[in-house]
């Protein structure tokens, strides 16, 4: 009986539809798309056309789809496999539901698995009036589970845009094997694409403007024990398959909005090349916490990330550059939350009103190819980093604080604790390690640090070590001596300075 009434349906507008036999017109089913009428009914009537096909190319030509009733969504595919939406040149979805207070009455597309074979494309998805505050309303939404049984697999996002949405451009959560190509967040209140919970993850081409908060996110939330279901965040007690493991992203811009251009939180096995950043509080972060309720609490809560590789960064113009840290990790946490596996290559930092890097609490850093005319700071380090090919123009280059696992970190109401020196127990000499260092008019600051190895270095300002021991230059020219205060075992090539 439903079939015959979609039928019907089909006859009075002028377009026949037989499943199977070809796209689903949305336009068959009494969609207007004048930017006038309330399209809803029509499109939940040709969504019921593919769920009773199981399937099959749900298409929208050329028009403003307006949507004024307040849903779940204005398009769910709750359940449906093999499926394919697709808009002509022209064709939008008007999001035009917000509540009477300005919050955000709904989705645009939300996909409810477990389901596979998902396409979008060239789907445009926008709010009429963006909400008054960041709420409900993902332009796409794809909403799996990390497991075989209940992840949404093999779904492609083409040619699409998400424009002033209440929260995310496209959010995937539990999802697998998802391939992102072309996509626009633009003017959203929260996350231009994130991911959390996903696995082999493929993104070529993300253009992020005016996004509220990141442009792209690879997320997996920490908790003693997994957390989450169908619909809503998931969060692990380790690192596993589902931390977007196998994933790999290129050619990312993010331009204006709050945040950052790129964060990697709790991330295993991602690799991210090409990406510009510009007018962001940050252009990329990688960080690592543990969820508190003290005053300044942070309500997430994710481990370190593993195997990441990033190449190839362009940051301006921003607050803060390339940032990696633990939050709020106090001393005794264990390794897990602070001891990266990062290697970063290319990376060119210019016009940082604050710090063109900032690696502060963690280990297991590798940094190589960096131009920067902005300040660069490592604090509390807590094991092994190495840096090479550094390049810095009129801009100090400062190493503060305390390496080793057992001190330093934070107070529990996330106020930093005062950097001090380890003991010489604490720290292997050399967990530090920096060579291929120019620095042109930049001041080199050692202070309250231990175990640093410093090779074929130039330094064309200043140099100032206090409070600290074991540092060892190999190679290395000074314009003037340094100066040391309270400091021993300050060697040049074997030879102890004075």
């Amino acid at each position: 009986m439903k079939r015959w009434c979609l039928l019907l349906a089909g006859l009075l507008t002028g377009s026949v539809f037989a499943a199977g036999s070809g796209p689903i017109v949305a336009t068959a089913f009494g969609a207007r798309g004048d930017g006038v009428a309330d399209d809803y009914s029509a499109i939940q009537a040709a969504v019921g056309a593919l769920r009773e096909q199981a399937g099959g190319e749900l298409y929208f030509p050329p028009g403003t789809y307006r949507i004024a009733t307040r849903a779940k969504a204005a398009i769910l595919l709750d359940g449906i496999s093999h499926v394919t939406l697709r808009f002509a040149p022209g064709a939008v979805l008007l999001m035009d539901n917000l509540q009477k207070d300005g919050a955000g009455g709904g989705h645009g597309v939300v996909v409810r698995g477990p389901a596979t074979d998902i396409r979008f494309e060239n789907v445009h998805v926008s709010w009429k009036t963006k909400a008054s505050r960041r709420s409900n309303g993902d332009a796409f939404r794809f909403e799996g589970f990390p497991s075989d049984e209940g992840t949404i697999s093999q779904i492609s996002l083409s040619g699409c845009i998400g424009e002033n949405s209440a929260q995310t451009g496209a959010v995937f959560m539990g999802c697998s094997d998802v391939f992102v190509r072309d996509f626009s967040p633009v003017n959203t209140w929260a996350d231009g694409l994130h991911f959390n919970a996903c696995r082999r993850v493929n993104v070529n081409g993300v253009r992020g403007i005016g996004n509220g908060d990141d442009t792209l996110a690879f997320v997996t939330y920490y908790s003693e024990k997994f957390e989450g279901k169908t619909g809503t965040v998931f969060s692990f007690p380790a690192l596993n398959e589902w931390s977007n493991s196998g994933s790999n992203a290129v050619n990312v811009s993010s331009v204006g909005g709050r945040a950052n251009g790129m964060r990697i939180s709790g991330g295993l096995g991602i690799n991210v090349s090409n990406v510009s950043v510009s007018g962001k509080w940050c252009g990329v972060q990688l960080d690592s916490a543990r969820r508190t309720t003290e005053n300044r609490a942070v309500g997430w809560g994710y481990p370190a990330s593993r195997n990441i590789n990033l190449a190839n960064l362009s940051i301006r113009d921003c607050r803060m550059g390339l940032i990696v840290r633990s939050l709020n990790l106090p001393p005794g946490t264990p390794e897990s939350d602070w001891h990266f596996g990062l290697n970063i290559s290319n990376l060119s930092v210019s016009n940082i009103a604050e710090f063109g890097m900032d690696i502060q609490g963690v280990a297991g850093v590798t940094v190589a190819n960096v131009r920067s005319d902005s300040p660069v700071r490592l604090r509390n380090l807590r094991g092994e980093v190495v840096m090479t090919n550094i390049v810095q123009r009129n801009a100090e280059f400062s190493i503060v604080g305390v390496q080793g696992e057992k001190t330093g970190g934070f107070y529990p109401n996330m106020e930093l604790r005062e950097a001090e020196i380890a003991s010489p127990s604490e720290v292997e000499n050399g967990n530090l390690r920096i060579s291929g260092l120019e620095l042109d008019g930049a001041p080199f600051i050692i202070d309250r640090f231990a175990g640093l190895k410093v090779g074929d270095a130039r330094f064309g300002g200043e140099v100032k070590i206090s409070t600290s021991h074991d540092v060892a230059f190999r190679d290395s020219a000074f314009v003037r001596a340094p100066e040391i205060v309270n400091s021993e075992r300050i060697e040049q090539d074997g030879k102890e300075l004075k």
